[in-house]
């Protein structure tokens, strides 16, 4: 019975051991951006999110049906989801955060890239919302080596702009962002961009 009770206590204190630790990493990570990025930087990245041209509302309700509730959960909370099941869906402002140039240094790794990438997301979700993120992302994803903005696939697959894409298109353009090499959208490589 003693054994047993040693047994108990010392998985007990194993366990709030190990998430202690855990907070304290978790912690001092979320709170590393200033090792690479200055306050000025991240004050004007945070306003180039915050002030990105919106999308249609047509665009939102679709990228949601595509990716449920990523415009309403935070990274921590699709985090959690991605342990639970194989459905980890970056959201916007991971996005943001990976396609900056904040995080996209010549001589950093992908591991330490993706390591900026997470600290700058949790960090952006501080001051704008994902939607914001998701504005800023389609404005300046890279869809290809030459086509860079939701506004330059708009006019090179469809000829026309945002607003005017029907849904069709608007889901063309999410699936671009997945895996531009199923998409099937006309090839309009040869037509001069207006």
């Amino acid at each position: 019975m003693v054994h047993k009770k040693r047994v108990i206590k010392f998985t007990v204190w194993v366990l709030i051991i190990g998430l202690f630790s855990s907070f304290l990493v978790y912690y001092s990570v979320r709170n590393s951006w200033k090792n690479f990025v200055s306050e000025k930087e991240l004050t004007e990245f945070v306003t180039r999110v915050k002030f990105a041209e919106e999308l249609p509302q047509r665009f939102y309700d679709l990228y949601e049906k595509e990716n449920p509730d990523i415009l309403s959960r935070n990274l921590n909370n699709q985090i959690l989801k991605g342990l639970v099941s194989e459905d980890f869906q970056k959201s916007p402002s991971l996005l943001a955060a990976m396609i900056s140039e904040i995080t996209r240094r010549d001589d950093d790794s992908t591991r330490i890239s993706n390591y900026k990438a997470y600290v700058l997301a949790w960090k952006l979700e501080e001051e704008t919302t994902q939607k914001e993120c998701l504005n800023w992302v389609l404005g300046n994803y890279k869809f290809d080596l030459y086509i860079h903005g939701i506004e330059e696939v708009a006019n090179f697959y469809f000829r026309k702009g945002v607003s005017e894409l029907s849904d069709r298109e608007l889901n063309d353009v999410i699936a671009l962002m997945k895996k531009p090499s199923i998409v099937n959208v006309p090839d309009r490589s040869n037509e001069k961009l207006y």
